[in-house]
């Protein structure tokens, strides 16, 4: 978040309009002037105000500000739309599963931006939780889960509970006996989820894990070939020489994605087998 005023105010105008962006502004700069407790802002295009700590304002930024999850200047966009729209046609309720969900901001980006979707949101720190549970509670289309993603379901722990609670990591914990481990958390894996009430039509993922996706990656990813989208931040730059990312790479190698940089993520849209066909077509 930039440290000039005259900026953030040009930035919140832009994306929010004059009135509006001047409004948020204005409230957030008031109470990081007056209070010290939450904060509590009334986004335009949100259904109900967000509540967040100061030092969660680098997320705020990024996710509602900034729009980091926003893919319609990408070309793909109405490939990605129009398979969400053929979901809702086909009488399929289209499923967004948020991995790594902090405080529920990107939850409730996609759950605005896709209302006819069931958002299933994983978020291990239970003060983040507390929060997320907060910001997501008045949208009916978000499942809020407390626990970890992993690529089976097991008993997972915080390995750097000391780091900042928008970096902790996780590891597995080996069960002895049938007693589940004593302050663990619950691990859950894609089909786990995708399971869940019967929700199985994957449309978009979100993968922010602080470099678990290595982890998730490294088995089958047959819930691969179903997405319609998928947006991850990797993690290299923060675990240099562990190589987290190549697993991820490995595995969207072994399936048909346009893949573009967008900010800190990449966003992944599948290629639809007509338009492959006729790609390849153009090639012979």
């Amino acid at each position: 978040m930039p440290k000039s005023s005259l900026r953030q105010l040009l930035k919140f105008v832009g994306v929010f309009g004059i009135t509006s962006g001047i409004r948020l502004w204005c409230a957030l700069s008031l109470q990081l002037w007056f209070s010290s407790g939450l904060l509590k802002l009334n986004v335009p295009g949100l259904a109900a105000p967000v509540h967040l700590r100061r030092r969660d304002l680098p997320i705020f930024w990024q996710i509602l500000v900034i729009q980091e999850y926003d893919f319609e200047a990408f070309p793909q966009a109405s490939r990605a739309k129009g398979a969400y729209r053929s979901l809702l046609a086909d009488g399929k309720e289209p499923t967004i599963v948020d991995c790594g969900g902090h405080i529920g901001l990107s939850a409730v980006w996609f759950a605005s931006h896709f209302p006819e979707s069931v958002v299933y949101c994983i978020e291990p720190d239970t003060s983040n939780f507390e929060l997320l549970k907060q910001n997501t509670g008045l949208y009916s289309n978000v499942i809020a889960l407390h626990g970890g993603i992993w690529k089976r379901p097991c008993h997972l722990k915080i390995s750097n509970p000391l780091d900042g609670n928008a970096s902790f990591r996780l590891q597995e914990v080996c069960e002895t006996g049938n007693a589940e481990p004593v302050d663990s958390l619950r691990g859950y894996s894609i089909e786990e989820i995708l399971g869940r009430d019967g929700a199985s039509h994957l449309f978009l993922i979100k993968i922010d894990i602080e470099g678990a996706e290595s982890e998730l990656f490294e088995g089958p990813t047959a819930w691969l070939e179903s997405a319609t989208m998928l947006t991850i931040e990797l993690h290299d730059w923060l675990m240099p020489g562990l190589g987290t990312s190549r697993n991820f790479l490995r595995r969207i190698a072994e399936n048909k994605f346009d893949v573009v940089l967008h900010g800190e993520n990449l966003i992944a849209f599948r290629i639809p087998e007509p338009l492959e066909a006729t790609q390849e077509s153009l090639h012979t």
